[in-house]
């Protein structure tokens, strides 16, 4: 959903839906990238970011299907520290990875690789157990925003996270999906000046976003799909037994190889 609210310096401003977290079939999600774009669409949302573990695949698929909703390139990467996600303009050439052996980036690489493709840095889920939150970490100036909410974490957790880290201008929240049913059952509200990429970044930069969201449905879309959920997870179980990480690296490794022949071509 897309709505004026006011004039700023001349220029109209607008207010987009923004569900910022989200996982496809390309990582530990059930969707397809496709499906996660139309249904973004048909829930009222105008923007999404397919956020998949280490990698820009799910993201890359999905500007393919982009039409009626802004598809931002992003990724959500662990680091040494915790989950990361990173929003950014365009799909990044390389991502460096510290080996190939190994499901980490370190902190450092993705702070360069923030500033070197004019990327935001989203500190996700980061007092959730278990769930490799960074904590207090989401203070660092590096960080440019928290989500305050998830719609995959319990509520006492989001409780305690949106108490504990209001000292951070930029608040997010995402549904952090890996069903389709429960993509923008949390989402960001951006102020933008448009619907162009960098200018929802900006936005996001200065803190013109409004994390929405509902203790009380997410408490009842916790009860509703427990039974999907834990299909999912016992399908997933199988899943990463067979090498999801060997897939990923390869998925890396065949976006690397069309990124070079772009970057080639505009030589």
């Amino acid at each position: 959903m897309v709505r004026k609210v006011q004039e700023c310096g001349g220029r109209a401003e607008i207010a987009v839906k923004a569900d910022l977290h989200i996982h496809s079939y390309v990582s530990d999600g059930l969707p397809s990238p496709r499906d996660v774009v139309r249904y973004a669409a048909k829930v009222g949302l105008g923007a999404i970011s397919i956020t998949d573990h280490n990698t820009f695949l799910g993201s890359a698929l999905a500007l393919r299907e982009a039409s009626r909703v802004v598809v931002i390139p992003g990724a959500e990467f662990r680091t040494h520290y915790g989950d990361i996600v990173v929003l950014c303009e365009s799909l990044p050439y390389r991502v460096q990875r510290e080996s190939d052996s190994v499901k980490t980036i370190s902190l450092a690489s993705l702070v360069d690789l923030a500033r070197r493709e004019n990327c935001v840095l989203v500190a996700v889920h980061p007092y959730a157990k278990f769930r490799y939150g960074i904590g207090s970490l989401y203070r660092a100036s590096f960080i440019d925003c928290v989500e305050v909410f998830n719609s995959s974490s319990d509520p006492l957790t989001n409780v305690y996270t949106i108490l504990a880290t209001a000292d951070k201008p930029c608040k997010t929240a995402g549904s952090d999906s890996h069903l389709l049913e429960a993509v923008g059952s949390a989402y960001t509200l951006i102020d933008s000046v448009s619907l162009r990429r960098e200018d929802l970044l900006e936005s996001l930069r200065k803190a013109r976003a409004t994390p929405s969201y509902s203790l009380a449905k997410s408490l009842v879309d916790l009860v509703v799909l427990t039974e999907k959920r834990l299909l999912h997870s016992l399908r997933l179980r199988l899943y990463l037994q067979n090498g999801m990480w060997g897939r990923v690296r390869r998925y890396n490794e065949i976006l690397e190889s069309l990124w070079r022949a772009r970057k080639s071509s505009k030589l």
